[in-house]
């Protein structure tokens, strides 16, 4: 993944992954934003890590506008390096592919 992904902890204490489209010194703007939700499962007693994004690309007008500014003086950033399968669910979040069609095929009923 060529991009810069980050991981911060937000004001409200939310796992926040996203890719780095700028930073200064006061702010850590990311594009399509998830939110790494993690909870035990009942069955295994094993972790459940699901990441769900912080606003659903359905509810985007325009393509690449979904991007959001964060006050470093109200998160933590963390410089961990992601371990890959958790980045893979972020891309198919973040960079969904189109759902093709199948052309539908033809049945003739009738010789001509």
């Amino acid at each position: 993944m060529s991009e810069k992904i980050k991981l911060i902890i937000d004001g409200v204490g939310r796992y926040v992954i996203g890719s780095v489209v700028g930073e200064d010194g006061e702010t850590l703007t990311l594009k399509t934003p998830v939110i790494l939700h993690v909870q035990p499962n009942p069955q295994t007693g094993q972790l459940q890590v699901q990441t769900i994004p912080l606003l659903f690309n359905e509810f985007v007008g325009q393509k690449d506008t979904n991007v959001w500014t964060f006050s470093k003086k109200s998160i933590a950033v963390s410089e961990a390096v992601l371990d890959e399968r958790l980045l893979s669910q972020y891309s198919a979040i973040a960079n969904p592919s189109p759902i093709i069609q199948p052309e539908p095929e033809i049945i003739k009923l009738f010789d001509d």
